[in-house]
């Protein structure tokens, strides 16, 4: 059973890998019509809030749970990580998209917040 988990997990972040390369540079690989690279996002969307959301959100028992608290921890680190360093990139370039800022704004509120709401 193991096995067939991670080769879910495989196929499904390799999915979720080349949908996100397709979207990012169209015009490098393949030239999509409109409705193409619409339907190309929805999907992408839609998987991304499948695995954010709904992938292996419900430990079993307290392993599995300490599990996904590592697992989480580590991804809101490498996801501030990556935000931060396109920040800076971006600055030197002078133009800063402001989607990163604001997701960055979003993660460390979130993660203020709940230390505060925690900690009560």
């Amino acid at each position: 059973m193991k096995k067939y988990k991670l080769l879910s997990d495989i196929v499904l972040l390799a999915g979720l890998g080349i949908m996100s390369l397709l979207a990012v540079a169209p015009g490098t690989f393949v030239m999509p019509t409109s409705a193409q690279m619409l339907l190309l996002v929805v999907v992408l969307g839609l998987i991304s809030a499948f695995l954010v959301f709904l992938w292996r959100e419900q430990p079993d028992d307290e392993r599995e749970a300490f599990n996904q608290a590592i697992a989480s921890r580590s991804a809101y680190i490498v996801g501030a990580s990556v935000l931060i360093i396109a920040m800076v990139v971006q600055s030197l370039n002078h133009r800063v998209d402001p989607a990163i800022p604001l997701a960055l704004l979003a993660m460390i509120a979130t993660k203020l917040v709940v230390q505060h709401i925690r900690n009560r």
